[in-house]
């Protein structure tokens, strides 16, 4: 997965908690709110092609169920059960249960690109003290300095290993990145 699609997700799961306040607030759109939510991260996940999307969309599945009157078996209310309270119950569960799902698809790039950030900061910390930071760096596009600044650590015999297992880790392309983001910013 690459990191503009797993930080795509990790967004989506980032407005959780403002789902949650909603419902606190006891916002009446509070379960339309999480429908959206549903929705949206279910498309995000479809264009990512995770087979997670199935489940999400069953969970979407159930909501619009309780929305047309079915009541959840699981949800046990004290007191007068009005469509309400069903709907921002079955709502809250729905949210629940998507979050875990996701974050448990999400695991292992997180714990990929999570490496290949500390990889990327060992080497660069190597590749200064070596010089290569310092190459010949006339260049206008900011891609090619990244470039070339790339190519002279896989070109040091020392750093050339670790570089190459953090691109087989997270790809040429994130690991670009990965320099761009923890590159001193005087380069």
């Amino acid at each position: 997965m690459r990191i503009v699609n797993f930080e795509e997700i990790q967004g989506m799961l980032l407005r959780v908690p403002g789902l949650i306040n909603s419902h606190e607030k006891r916002d009446q759109h509070f379960f339309t709110f999480v429908k959206d939510w549903l929705i949206q991260m279910e498309q995000i996940l479809a264009n990512n092609h995770l087979p997670v999307t199935a489940n999400v969309a069953v969970l979407r599945g159930v909501l619009i169920s309780t929305e047309r009157g079915l009541s959840p078996n699981d949800i046990v209310f004290k007191g007068k059960a009005t469509m309400r309270k069903i709907k921002e119950a079955s709502a809250a569960e729905i949210l629940r249960r998507a979050v875990e799902l996701v974050s448990d698809a999400i695991k292992v790039p997180a714990r990929q690109i999570s490496e290949g950030e500390m990889l990327m900061q060992q080497l660069l910390a190597l590749a200064a003290l070596k010089g290569l930071l310092s190459v010949n760096l006339n260049v206008e596009k900011h891609s090619d300095k990244l470039k070339i600044i790339w190519q002279a650590i896989n070109a040091d015999p020392e750093l050339a290993p670790v570089s190459t297992h953090l691109t087989g880790l997270v790809g040429f392309s994130d690991a670009l990145i990965l320099l761009d983001r923890l590159l001193p910013p005087n380069l």
